[in-house]
């Protein structure tokens, strides 16, 4: 078994090159509308990663006017395929705010992504699948953008307003540890055979503060994967509705 540990600092600019190409100066129409901004930008961001041969990204816009409020969503879709208009998609029906599909589309998006086989590549693949997934949120569309990843325990540092999502106004006294608190925190990419988990901390502080433990596993060669999100720790703070990423790409058999 190999262990590489990589550092926060990296994975912070990746994060933010993300974030950047996934803006857009232009605000787009009320309801869905295809998206301004290119996904494929998003995905140049992770430079360890590729599309693979024969496939594009394509993405819809949604947007509540007025509100400020909005979701987009990118699906992988043949690069011969045209990119028909929301209203001649299917709906994909029993997900939130019922996206248009394209007919060609692939259920896993991941699937058509490729990448250079390093440990660097499969947190990519982690954080790419999590940025895209939020591609076009605003607002109470964000979940994961509202999550700091972890290198040490953030207990040890008092937040300020300033400081964003990464360290928490709860003093350490008012938190509640459902396991003893972790040896190692920086972000992981354990080898074993053909398995590859990447592991990683974060903080979450939008509802209720929480510390989470992710667990991404990979089969060696393949950037799709089965993820698993557990709460290690919570502490002070009103609970309310936080959209759940882990529900939409959970483990299945």
């Amino acid at each position: 078994m190999t262990t590489t540990s990589l550092p926060l600092t990296k994975i912070k600019r990746v994060r933010k090159r993300a974030a950047d190409a996934a803006q857009s100066e232009i605000e787009s129409p009320e309801g869905w509308s295809k998206s301004m901004v290119d996904p494929m930008g998003v995905l140049a961001s992770f430079k360890p990663l590729r599309i693979k041969n024969g496939y594009v990204l394509r993405a819809y816009q949604f947007r509540a006017g007025g509100t400020g409020n909005g979701n987009g969503f990118v699906w992988a879709v043949p690069a011969d395929e045209p990119f028909p208009e929301p209203d001649e998609c299917p709906k994909l029906e029993g997900v939130f705010l019922a996206p248009p599909k394209p007919p060609a589309a692939l259920n896993d998006l991941m699937k058509a992504i490729d990448g250079d086989g390093a440990p660097w590549s499969y947190l990519c693949a982690s954080l790419f699948c999590r940025e895209i997934d939020e591609f076009g949120a605003m607002w109470h569309g964000c979940s994961w953008g509202t999550h700091g990843i972890l290198d040490k325990n953030p207990l040890k540092a008092r937040r300020s307003r300033q400081h964003g999502f990464d360290r928490p106004f709860g003093a350490a006294g008012e938190w509640s540890w459902a396991e003893p608190e972790p040896t190692e925190w920086k972000p992981q990419v354990v080898e074993e055979g053909d398995s590859i988990s990447v592991v990683f901390l974060t903080f979450g502080g939008h509802d209720v503060e929480t510390i989470y433990r992710h667990t991404d596993r990979f089969t060696r060669g393949s950037y799709s994967f089965k993820t698993e999100r557990s709460e290690i720790a919570t502490g002070p703070g009103d609970s309310c509705f936080e959209r759940d990423w882990s529900n939409k790409h959970a483990a299945t058999a």
